[in-house]
Protein backbone atom coordinates (compact mmCIF):
# COMPACT_ATOMS: atom_id res chain seq x y z
CA UNK A 1 0.00 0.00 0.00
CA UNK A 2 3.03 2.29 0.95
CA UNK A 3 4.40 2.18 -2.79
CA UNK A 4 0.84 3.15 -4.33
CA UNK A 5 0.54 5.86 -2.07
CA UNK A 6 3.48 7.25 -3.10
CA UNK A 7 2.72 6.82 -7.27
CA UNK A 8 -0.85 8.34 -6.70
CA UNK A 9 0.83 11.22 -4.70
CA UNK A 10 3.09 11.74 -7.92
CA UNK A 11 0.79 11.75 -10.11
CA UNK A 12 -1.71 14.31 -8.46
CA UNK A 13 1.53 17.00 -8.91
CA UNK A 14 0.76 16.14 -12.66
CA UNK A 15 -1.55 18.60 -14.03
CA UNK A 16 -4.40 17.12 -16.45
CA UNK A 17 -6.54 18.84 -18.95
CA UNK A 18 -10.45 19.04 -19.30
CA UNK A 19 -12.15 19.34 -22.76
CA UNK A 20 -13.92 22.66 -23.32
CA UNK A 21 -17.68 22.48 -23.66
CA UNK A 22 -19.62 20.93 -26.92
CA UNK A 23 -20.55 23.69 -29.43
CA UNK A 24 -24.13 25.07 -29.36
CA UNK A 25 -27.10 24.02 -31.37
CA UNK A 26 -28.21 27.86 -32.11
CA UNK A 27 -26.87 28.96 -35.24
CA UNK A 28 -25.22 32.00 -34.26
CA UNK A 29 -25.18 31.68 -30.28
CA UNK A 30 -22.56 29.69 -28.35
CA UNK A 31 -22.52 29.31 -24.83
CA UNK A 32 -18.99 27.44 -23.22
CA UNK A 33 -21.09 25.86 -20.19
CA UNK A 34 -23.28 23.71 -22.46
CA UNK A 35 -22.59 20.55 -22.18
CA UNK A 36 -24.39 17.18 -22.58
CA UNK A 37 -22.04 15.63 -21.07
CA UNK A 38 -22.77 17.36 -17.61
CA UNK A 39 -26.18 18.19 -18.45
CA UNK A 40 -25.87 21.64 -18.71
CA UNK A 41 -24.64 22.31 -15.22
CA UNK A 42 -22.04 24.60 -14.30
CA UNK A 43 -20.98 25.56 -10.56
CA UNK A 44 -18.55 28.01 -8.16
CA UNK A 45 -16.41 30.53 -9.89
CA UNK A 46 -16.59 28.77 -13.52
CA UNK A 47 -15.99 31.92 -15.86
CA UNK A 48 -18.59 31.00 -18.70
CA UNK A 49 -17.95 32.04 -22.08
CA UNK A 50 -20.78 34.10 -24.65
CA UNK A 51 -19.76 34.06 -28.76
CA UNK A 52 -22.11 36.01 -31.46
CA UNK A 53 -21.45 34.36 -34.49
CA UNK A 54 -23.62 36.42 -36.45
CA UNK A 55 -22.31 36.68 -40.31
CA UNK A 56 -24.44 39.99 -40.05
CA UNK A 57 -22.45 41.39 -37.30
CA UNK A 58 -19.05 40.27 -38.88
CA UNK A 59 -17.56 43.33 -40.39
CA UNK A 60 -14.54 44.60 -38.67
CA UNK A 61 -13.81 47.63 -40.68
CA UNK A 62 -17.77 49.20 -40.74
CA UNK A 63 -20.01 49.91 -37.49
CA UNK A 64 -21.67 47.41 -36.32
CA UNK A 65 -24.34 47.04 -33.49
CA UNK A 66 -23.61 45.67 -30.26
CA UNK A 67 -25.70 42.49 -30.33
CA UNK A 68 -28.95 42.27 -27.77
CA UNK A 69 -27.95 39.60 -25.77
CA UNK A 70 -29.19 39.42 -22.25
CA UNK A 71 -28.27 36.92 -18.86
CA UNK A 72 -31.98 36.15 -17.03
CA UNK A 73 -33.08 39.41 -18.67
CA UNK A 74 -30.02 41.20 -17.63
CA UNK A 75 -27.80 43.04 -20.66
CA UNK A 76 -24.94 41.23 -20.96
CA UNK A 77 -22.12 43.91 -22.92
CA UNK A 78 -20.47 42.01 -25.84
CA UNK A 79 -17.14 43.11 -27.72
CA UNK A 80 -16.26 42.27 -30.56
CA UNK A 81 -13.19 40.81 -31.79
CA UNK A 82 -10.89 40.80 -34.60
CA UNK A 83 -11.76 37.80 -36.11
CA UNK A 84 -15.16 39.63 -36.11
CA UNK A 85 -17.04 37.53 -33.81
CA UNK A 86 -18.40 39.40 -30.33
CA UNK A 87 -17.59 37.82 -27.23
CA UNK A 88 -18.42 38.33 -23.34
CA UNK A 89 -17.52 36.78 -20.10
CA UNK A 90 -19.48 36.10 -17.10
CA UNK A 91 -19.50 34.46 -13.28
CA UNK A 92 -21.67 34.30 -10.43
CA UNK A 93 -20.14 37.50 -8.11
CA UNK A 94 -19.90 35.73 -4.97
CA UNK A 95 -17.54 32.63 -5.54
CA UNK A 96 -15.71 34.83 -7.96
CA UNK A 97 -15.33 37.06 -5.11
CA UNK A 98 -14.30 33.95 -2.70
CA UNK A 99 -11.96 32.51 -5.60
CA UNK A 100 -10.44 35.51 -5.81
CA UNK A 101 -9.47 35.61 -1.99
CA UNK A 102 -7.68 32.62 -2.25
CA UNK A 103 -5.21 33.91 -4.57
CA UNK A 104 -1.62 34.21 -3.19
CA UNK A 105 0.44 35.55 -6.12
CA UNK A 106 -0.73 38.17 -8.25
CA UNK A 107 -2.02 37.06 -11.50
CA UNK A 108 -1.97 33.27 -10.90
CA UNK A 109 -4.36 30.62 -9.48
CA UNK A 110 -7.91 31.91 -9.50
CA UNK A 111 -7.44 35.67 -9.45
CA UNK A 112 -10.01 37.79 -10.95
CA UNK A 113 -8.09 40.56 -11.65
CA UNK A 114 -10.14 43.81 -9.40
CA UNK A 115 -13.80 43.38 -8.68
CA UNK A 116 -15.11 46.85 -9.09
CA UNK A 117 -18.73 48.13 -8.81
CA UNK A 118 -20.48 49.01 -12.09
CA UNK A 119 -20.01 52.62 -11.54
CA UNK A 120 -16.17 52.34 -11.39
CA UNK A 121 -16.25 49.66 -14.25
CA UNK A 122 -17.68 52.14 -16.57
CA UNK A 123 -15.53 55.10 -15.44
CA UNK A 124 -12.59 52.86 -16.32
CA UNK A 125 -13.51 50.89 -19.24
CA UNK A 126 -16.42 53.75 -21.00
CA UNK A 127 -19.06 51.43 -21.03
CA UNK A 128 -22.22 51.35 -19.03
CA UNK A 129 -22.22 47.98 -16.60
CA UNK A 130 -25.55 48.87 -14.81
CA UNK A 131 -27.08 45.84 -14.44
CA UNK A 132 -24.43 43.69 -13.32
CA UNK A 133 -23.53 43.21 -9.83
CA UNK A 134 -20.17 44.07 -10.10
CA UNK A 135 -17.33 43.83 -12.93
CA UNK A 136 -14.06 41.90 -12.84
CA UNK A 137 -11.02 44.06 -14.34
CA UNK A 138 -8.21 43.34 -16.21
CA UNK A 139 -4.85 44.57 -15.71
CA UNK A 140 -6.41 47.96 -13.97
CA UNK A 141 -7.89 48.36 -10.22
CA UNK A 142 -11.30 50.41 -9.39
CA UNK A 143 -9.39 53.45 -9.90
CA UNK A 144 -8.31 53.10 -13.12
CA UNK A 145 -4.41 52.59 -11.88
CA UNK A 146 -2.28 49.33 -13.08
CA UNK A 147 -2.98 46.55 -11.27
CA UNK A 148 -2.78 42.68 -11.24
CA UNK A 149 -4.07 40.55 -14.25
CA UNK A 150 -7.12 38.03 -14.66
CA UNK A 151 -5.73 34.74 -14.60
CA UNK A 152 -9.13 32.91 -15.15
CA UNK A 153 -9.05 33.76 -18.50
CA UNK A 154 -6.04 33.90 -20.37
CA UNK A 155 -6.69 33.25 -23.90
CA UNK A 156 -9.08 36.10 -24.85
CA UNK A 157 -9.16 36.87 -28.67
CA UNK A 158 -7.81 40.65 -29.01
CA UNK A 159 -10.50 43.01 -29.48
CA UNK A 160 -11.56 44.82 -33.04
CA UNK A 161 -9.37 48.00 -33.14
CA UNK A 162 -9.90 48.84 -36.70
CA UNK A 163 -12.24 51.25 -36.73
CA UNK A 164 -12.78 54.52 -33.68
CA UNK A 165 -14.80 52.64 -31.72
CA UNK A 166 -12.42 49.88 -29.73
CA UNK A 167 -14.32 46.83 -29.54
CA UNK A 168 -17.42 48.52 -31.89
CA UNK A 169 -18.15 49.74 -28.30
CA UNK A 170 -16.19 51.93 -27.16
CA UNK A 171 -13.65 50.59 -24.83
CA UNK A 172 -11.24 53.25 -23.28
CA UNK A 173 -8.49 51.40 -24.51
CA UNK A 174 -8.02 47.57 -26.00
CA UNK A 175 -6.25 47.02 -22.49
CA UNK A 176 -9.64 47.13 -20.77
CA UNK A 177 -10.18 43.99 -22.29
CA UNK A 178 -11.44 41.10 -21.06
CA UNK A 179 -13.58 42.27 -18.01
CA UNK A 180 -15.71 39.90 -16.78
CA UNK A 181 -19.55 40.41 -15.65
CA UNK A 182 -20.56 39.57 -12.37
CA UNK A 183 -24.00 38.82 -11.59
CA UNK A 184 -26.27 36.42 -8.91
CA UNK A 185 -28.34 33.82 -10.18
CA UNK A 186 -29.27 30.33 -9.68
CA UNK A 187 -30.00 28.91 -13.02
CA UNK A 188 -29.17 30.89 -15.95
CA UNK A 189 -30.67 31.68 -19.40
CA UNK A 190 -28.88 33.07 -21.90
CA UNK A 191 -30.76 34.73 -25.19
CA UNK A 192 -29.76 36.58 -28.28
CA UNK A 193 -32.38 38.16 -29.81
CA UNK A 194 -31.18 37.87 -33.17
CA UNK A 195 -33.39 39.62 -36.42
CA UNK A 196 -34.28 35.89 -37.50
CA UNK A 197 -35.61 35.55 -33.72
CA UNK A 198 -34.32 34.87 -30.26
CA UNK A 199 -31.76 32.00 -29.84
CA UNK A 200 -31.22 30.83 -26.11
CA UNK A 201 -29.65 28.31 -23.85
CA UNK A 202 -30.53 27.14 -20.26
CA UNK A 203 -27.94 26.41 -17.66
CA UNK A 204 -28.14 24.89 -14.52
CA UNK A 205 -26.18 26.56 -11.22
CA UNK A 206 -26.19 23.69 -9.30
CA UNK A 207 -24.19 20.86 -8.22
CA UNK A 208 -22.25 19.17 -11.73
CA UNK A 209 -23.60 15.30 -12.18
CA UNK A 210 -21.64 12.46 -14.14
CA UNK A 211 -18.28 13.68 -11.99
CA UNK A 212 -16.16 10.70 -12.42
CA UNK A 213 -12.71 9.17 -11.28
CA UNK A 214 -10.86 6.53 -12.88
CA UNK A 215 -7.35 4.73 -12.53
CA UNK A 216 -5.90 2.54 -15.51
CA UNK A 217 -5.15 -0.64 -13.59
CA UNK A 218 -6.33 -2.43 -10.79
CA UNK A 219 -2.42 -3.50 -9.37
CA UNK A 220 0.23 -1.95 -9.60
CA UNK A 221 3.89 -3.33 -8.68
CA UNK A 222 6.14 -1.30 -6.50
CA UNK A 223 7.00 2.50 -7.48
CA UNK A 224 4.83 2.06 -10.25
CA UNK A 225 2.87 5.48 -11.83
CA UNK A 226 -0.47 5.47 -11.35
CA UNK A 227 -2.69 7.11 -14.17
CA UNK A 228 -6.23 9.07 -12.76
CA UNK A 229 -8.20 10.49 -15.45
CA UNK A 230 -11.02 12.61 -13.52
CA UNK A 231 -13.77 14.25 -15.54
CA UNK A 232 -15.10 17.29 -13.37
CA UNK A 233 -16.59 20.24 -15.68
CA UNK A 234 -15.84 22.70 -12.47
CA UNK A 235 -12.34 22.12 -12.70
CA UNK A 236 -13.03 24.19 -16.41
CA UNK A 237 -12.50 27.34 -14.60
CA UNK A 238 -11.27 29.09 -17.92
CA UNK A 239 -13.18 28.60 -20.95
CA UNK A 240 -10.39 29.70 -23.39
CA UNK A 241 -7.53 27.81 -21.97
CA UNK A 242 -6.54 24.63 -20.38
CA UNK A 243 -6.55 24.69 -16.49
CA UNK A 244 -3.85 23.10 -14.85
CA UNK A 245 -4.23 21.65 -11.47
CA UNK A 246 -2.15 20.26 -8.31
CA UNK A 247 -3.17 17.94 -5.68
CA UNK A 248 -0.94 17.38 -2.94
CA UNK A 249 -2.29 13.90 -1.25
CA UNK A 250 -0.84 13.23 2.05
Amino acid sequence: MKSIHAAVFLLFLAPFLLVSAEASHNPYLFVSAENSQFNNHFSGSMVVEVIIRDPGLRDTDEGKGEPDVTLNGKTLRMVQATDGNWYAYFAHVDYAEAADDTVGLAGQGLDFGSICTPSQAQTDVGISFSDTDAVALNASDCSGTSSDVINVVRNERSPNTGISSIGQVGLNSANDWPFIQLFSFDDVKIQYNAAGGPQSVDLEYDEIPNITMSIDRDLYPRNADVFLTIKDFQLNQDPTDEDSWTFNIK
